[in-house]
Formats: C-alpha cells, sequence, structure tokens
C-alpha cells in the first residue's frame, strides 16, 4: 500500500509539474499572442520647449538711420527727404544733333601746259607763190624784199593728250604769243586753234603788227569751252610790208615762233592726269541751335561723335575733318581718311563713330565772341597718280558731322532766366507707416534746405506743402511765412572752372512760432504733395556768359524733420514677425498644454499684446490674443529714467484646436501696443528702451 501511495504521490506531482508547466506555457502564448496587439497602456508627462524670442525697441518702427541719439541716449526722431533734384537735363540737353552737308567739289585743277612750234620763213614762202620762190632762191644773200601780199599757213596739229583726253573748263585762261625771228615785219596776223575731231573753234586771235625781232602776246578767256586732247592751230592769214627796200639777210630758217599756254584750268568735268590738289576745303560753324542755354564751353563727360562720308568720286579721296574746338589733353580732334574710288554711279562710303569722353568743346566761335558755336573743317583731296580718269564738279562728297548722347561733367556759359514749375508732386513718407495708433509729437524742428551747386542765382518759391494721411483721410496744409514768398538763392562758386564747388546753402527754418508744423507732423502723414517754383538768373546775365554747371553736382531741395521722442502716446503700436521654433516639438503626441508669452518691459508703457498666427504670405489666420491682454509699464527712477525692466507673464491655455492651428502656421506675428502712462502726459524715450519676448510652451505628451 505504501509503496502504491509512493507512486501515487509521485504521480501527482508529476501531474501538477505536468499542470504548471502546461499552465506557463498557455500563459507564455497568451503574452506573446496579446503582444502583437496595440497596447491600451499609456501615461503623462510635461515638457517647457522655448518656441520663439524677439525683442522690441522704438527704433523698429522705423529705420534706425532716421534716429540720432545725444549722449543722455535720448531719441530723436530724424529724417530727410529729397523733395526736388535739378538735372543738367532740366537745364539744358545736348541732344543728338547732326549736320549733313553736301559738297560738290570747290574746283578741279589741271596741270598748266606750254606748247610752242615755229613756221619757218621758208615755209612761209612755199605758200606766197612766186614771190616765195624768189625769196627762197636768194637763201644766204642780202636783198630788199619786197612787200608780201596776205596768204594762210598750213594747218600745225598739237597733242595735249599726254596732259587730257578732253576738259570742259568751268575757268580757264590761254595765252597766244608770236615771235617774229624774220627780218621782216609781219602784219593783220589771224590765228585759229579748233578741236581736231570736230573742227570746233576754241580760239580766234588777230595781231595787227609783230615786228621784227619782238613778241607780242594776247590772252583769251576759256570759261565754258570744251577742249580735246587733239587741236589744230592755224595762221589763217598774215602779210608783210617787206624790208622797205633796205636789203636784209634772207635765211630760210628764221622762223615765227607761236606759243600757246594754257593755265589756271578748272574744268568742270575732264578725262586727265590729274595733279594733287585739294578738291574740297570748307571751313564753316557748327551750331548747336536746340541746346536752349548760351554755352561757352563744355567739357564732355561721356559720348560720341558720329562720322559719316561718301563719295561720288572715281579716284582716291583723302579726307581730313578737323574740329579745333574740341581737344583732349590739348590735342584737337582730327580725323584723317583715304576713301577708294567710286565705282561708276556709285559710292564710296566710310562711317565710324568715335568715343567724345574727357573731349573739352569750346564753343566760343572762331573769335571767342559767340556761343553755341564750334568751328570746323572739311578737306578732301585727291593724288596724282599719272593716270587717265573722270572727274566732275557734279561729283558729290557727303559728310556728316554728329553728336550723340552727350553728357558734360561742365559746362560754362550764361543759363538763362529760365522757370520751373515741378507739382504738384507727391512722394511717399514711409517713416510713419508702422506708427499703427495715435501719437503727438513735441518740440517739432522743420528745415527747407536748398543746396545749390550751380555757378548761377535762383529765386526759388514753395506754393504748397501739404501732409496728407491717407489711411485718416486728413489733409492738412503747412501755413507760414515760408509759403508763396520768394527766397532768393546765392550762386555757387568753383576753383577757377574746376572743383571743388562751394555749394551756396540756404536753410529755411519752420517750426511752431512761424508755422503749424507741429499739426502739419502729428497728422503723421504717409504722403506729402508740394508744388514749387523756381527761376535761374533773376538778375539776368550779371556775369557775361560766367554760370557754370558740374554734371552731379546740381540745386537740391530738402525736407529735413527733427524731433525729439518727447511725446504723448495712444494706441502705438510695434511688431514683429518670427519663425515658430518646432524643431524639438512633436506637436502630433501633445494632449494639451500652455503657451507662455514672458514679457520683459523696457518701456515705462503699458502694452497691449496681440499674438496672431500668420500664413506664408503675412495675413493672420488665427489670434492667440486679441489685445485684451496687458504687461505693465516699467517703472521710472528719480532721473525720470527706466533702469530695471518689468516682467509680466501671459498663459495662453492651448488645445487640440491650437495645435493644430500650431501645426498649420508657423509663423507668429507680436503687436505691442502702448498707452501713455500717466495719462496725456509726455514721456521720454531713450535708444535703450524696449522689451524682450519669449514664448515657451509647457505641453502634456501622451506616450502610448
Amino acid at each position: 500500500m505504501r509503496q502504491l501511495e509512493n507512486n501515487h504521490n509521485i504521480n501527482v506531482k508529476i501531474f501538477v509539474k505536468s499542470n504548471l508547466r502546461i499552465l506557463y506555457f498557455a500563459c507564455l502564448f497568451l503574452s506573446i499572442l496579446f503582444s502583437c496587439r496595440k497596447s491600451e497602456l499609456s501615461w503623462n508627462t510635461e515638457l517647457l520647449t522655448p518656441l520663439l524670442k524677439s525683442s522690441l525697441s522704438f527704433k523698429d518702427i522705423v529705420q534706425d538711420s532716421i534716429f540720432s541719439i545725444d549722449s543722455s541716449q535720448t531719441l530723436t526722431y530724424v529724417f530727410d527727404k529729397k523733395l526736388y533734384h535739378l538735372s543738367v537735363d532740366s537745364l539744358f540737353t545736348f541732344r543728338d544733333t547732326g549736320l549733313t552737308k553736301s559738297y560738290s567739289l570747290d574746283s578741279l585743277s589741271l596741270y598748266n601746259a606750254n606748247i610752242s612750234y615755229p613756221i619757218t620763213l621758208g615755209a612761209i614762202c612755199l605758200q606766197a607763190g612766186l614771190l616765195g620762190f624768189l625769196i627762197i632762191s636768194q637763201n644766204g644773200q642780202n636783198i630788199a624784199i619786197p612787200s608780201i601780199p596776205s596768204f594762210s599757213a598750213p594747218v600745225v596739229p598739237i597733242s595735249a593728250d599726254s596732259i587730257f583726253t578732253t576738259m570742259t573748263l568751268a575757268t580757264g585762261q590761254m595765252d597766244i604769243s608770236f615771235t617774229n625771228g624774220l627780218p621782216i615785219d609781219i602784219t593783220n596776223v589771224v590765228f585759229e586753234l579748233r578741236n581736231q575731231s570736230t573742227n570746233e573753234l576754241i580760239v580766234q586771235g588777230n595781231f595787227p603788227l609783230i615786228a621784227s625781232n619782238t613778241t607780242e602776246t594776247k590772252s583769251y578767256n576759256l570759261d565754258g569751252k570744251t577742249l580735246e586732247g587733239k587741236l589744230n592751230a592755224q595762221l589763217i592769214s598774215f602779210g608783210s610790208p617787206g624790208s622797205n627796200g633796205i636789203p636784209v639777210l634772207v635765211d630760210t630758217s628764221n622762223a615765227i615762233l607761236a606759243n600757246i599756254k594754257v593755265y589756271n584750268l578748272h574744268p568742270s568735268i575732264a578725262t586727265a592726269r590729274w595733279p594733287q590738289q585739294n578738291i574740297i576745303n570748307k571751313t564753316q560753324n557748327f551750331y548747336l541751335k536746340t541746346i536752349g542755354v548760351e554755352l561757352k564751353e563744355s567739357r564732355i563727360k561721356s559720348g560720341k561723335l558720329r562720322l559719316n562720308l561718301k563719295s561720288t568720286l572715281q579716284d582716291s579721296v583723302r579726307f581730313a575733318y578737323k574740329l579745333p574746338s574740341a581737344t583732349k589733353n590739348g590735342i584737337p580732334f582730327e580725323v584723317y581718311k583715304t576713301l577708294e574710288p567710286a565705282p561708276p554711279g556709285g559710292l564710296s562710303i566710310y562711317s565710324r563713330e568715335f568715343d567724345f569722353s574727357g573731349y573739352h568743346l569750346d564753343l566760343s566761335g572762331p573769335n571767342n565772341d559767340t556761343f553755341n558755336t564750334a568751328s570746323n573743317t572739311f578737306i578732301a583731296a585727291i593724288d596724282s597718280t599719272g593716270q587717265l580718269k573722270t572727274l566732275s564738279l557734279s561729283d558729290n562728297f557727303f559728310a556728316e558731322i554728329a553728336l550723340l548722347d552727350i553728357k558734360p561733367e561742365y559746362a560754362r556759359g550764361y543759363l538763362n532766366q529760365t522757370n520751373f514749375n515741378y507739382g504738384p508732386a507727391k512722394v511717399a513718407l514711409e517713416e510713419f507707416n508702422s506708427l499703427n495708433g495715435m501719437i503727438q509729437f513735441d518740440q517739432l524742428q522743420m528745415d527747407i534746405t536748398v543746396e545749390n551747386n550751380i555757378g548761377a542765382a535762383a529765386v526759388f518759391n514753395i506754393d504748397q506743402l501739404t501732409s496728407i494721411n491717407t489711411k485718416q483721410n486728413n489733409i492738412i496744409d503747412l501755413t507760414g511765412a515760408i509759403i508763396k514768398n520768394p527766397l532768393y538763392i546765392n550762386r555757387a562758386k568753383d576753383n577757377n572752372k574746376y572743383p571743388p564747388i562751394i555749394p551756396a546753402i540756404e536753410r529755411f527754418k519752420i517750426n511752431s512760432q512761424n508755422s503749424n508744423i507741429n499739426a502739419f507732423i502729428n497728422n503723421l502723414p504717409d504722403q506729402i504733395e508740394y508744388a514749387i517754383r523756381l527761376q535761374t538768373n533773376p538778375n539776368g546775365n550779371e556775369l557775361g556768359h560766367n554760370d557754370f554747371i558740374y554734371d552731379g553736382k546740381l540745386l537740391n531741395i530738402d525736407f529735413h524733420l527733427e524731433a525729439p521722442l518727447n511725446l504723448s502716446i495712444k494706441g502705438l503700436q510695434l511688431s514683429d514677425t518670427i519663425d515658430i521654433n518646432l524643431n524639438q516639438v512633436d506637436l502630433s503626441q501633445v494632449e494639451k498644454g500652455t503657451l507662455n508669452l514672458i514679457a520683459k518691459n523696457g518701456f515705462p508703457i503699458d502694452a497691449r499684446i496681440i499674438l496672431s498666427l500668420l500664413d506664408e504670405n503675412g495675413i493672420s489666420k488665427y489670434i492667440l490674443l486679441d489685445g485684451n491682454q496687458m504687461i505693465k509699464a516699467a517703472p521710472i527712477n528719480s532721473n525720470g529714467k527706466v533702469d530695471q525692466k518689468l516682467q509680466s507673464i501671459i498663459r495662453i491655455p492651448i488645445d487640440q484646436k491650437v495645435i493644430e492651428q500650431l501645426t498649420t502656421y508657423k509663423h507668429i506675428k507680436i503687436d505691442a501696443i502702448f498707452d501713455t502712462k500717466p495719462t496725456s502726459s509726455n514721456v521720454k524715450l531713450y535708444s535703450t528702451y524696449d522689451i524682450d519676448f519669449i514664448l515657451t510652451g509647457d505641453f502634456i505628451y501622451r506616450i502610448k
């Protein structure tokens, strides 16, 4: 039995162990099974996270550059605005000025020519019949030669085609000389010169008497004549009284020498071998007609001179253009160019633009007694090539000289008594754009400053100066003595036509004693509308063309305002937009929490706070603080200054809706709206004043 009992106990233990083992594995299985399902267990934790930091100062409402800070760190609100800038173009403009000339040739000159031919006694006797044979038979003898009746000599061909083949003369002259080498006088000499091919008469002359061993000369005008290179000359008739019974030596080689001289030949057209010569030589004045002022001189800052040349001449043309009144480093402007021969019926062309920067332009004329005038010279010349070429006075030479985009660096002359009316015009004042509330400045001082860098006096009038607040639709005109009363501006001075320039500066002060400047500025204008008038040289040309102007040194009219920040404020708003730092925050796990805006106010002014979320376009999408929450003003010490900031904390509860907005919009805007404390009194602001903001998140995370 005991043995059975023992066996039974063993079995029970085994059973129990087996069952426990089964239970263990069953629990393990269930544990593994359920561990594969989402856990329902969770707990919460809190995490304090900084989201942004910002600092606002009064300087944030405008650009820093418009503040000045004195030794006590007091801020003075300062800004300048240009109302008017008189440019060089306002006074005068070098318009693109072109001078185009079509030149016919001044003249064409040909070589002078001398042609001589003898008519011997023997040749004459051959034409004199029986008497002539008798005289020839006595050659070498002394005889008394009887009277010889009139008869003609044979035609003598003359060749000048080594000089020209044909020419029609505009002007020209011919001298015909006869030297009588015979021992007897000759009388009633009739001479003719004709073109060989057409037999056209060129010259006919009559010499009543040519005594023995003398020369007679006559001149003939060739104007309008056409001469060929091959000519015929002939003694049409002549006779002799003989030796008057006195025996003379008969020498049949004795001759009458005919000489033809052509000179001062200026053809209108010719085919010839041309000598070197100037065919155009023109000096003329170049006038600046549309400049609007009377200039004696100018230094050119930039611009070009364009030169266009065209020639119809079928010969190379050496061209020279000279503008002696334009010099650079003492060297006058000159251009030299050889144009190729023009094709028949065509043109030879040259075109180029020259940099005119740095040139000094004398505009007083060749005799220094005028203005806006430059003397220039066109010269065209041909060279002697030895080749036959046809040229004509009807050939044309075109020359264009043009000044392009000329900008003066300096000019002197009389700037005329010119009136300038400017406006009504508006200028934007961005400086007040951020002053969204009400602000009242005190102790305002405004200047209208005229800086005249021009060497001419002026009279300046302000006809209108209006403060416009488009947000409030308020308009206030400035009143006072400065409005509409003429203000005289002296001329500037320079250093004998060179910088430095000593400007004439006139400041017209405007304050509460002589105007309504406080109301004008406290309107917080975002625009100023103004109308001004300006007249140069109110007393005329009193300096005798010695006004001057320099590029970039002109007449400026500036608006200058100074306002010490001793002011009263109601609703003044400072703003800043910051990106929210959510890099360390997973908002999807935030269940709820609190945003803490910690503000350390360094202003002696209470501030209401608006906190809003913005989209990427800067548009407000969600309001976290609506402006009903206040941060307290910092206390003022016995010296009237803040020396310790006052901290305030504004807590903003957040839920899932706020969390969703924070997830969507990543930009946050802080607006601090001030009201003066105590009410209706002025507060002096210093550059050291600011408000520090820190936004933290006190989040409750859900961990699953």
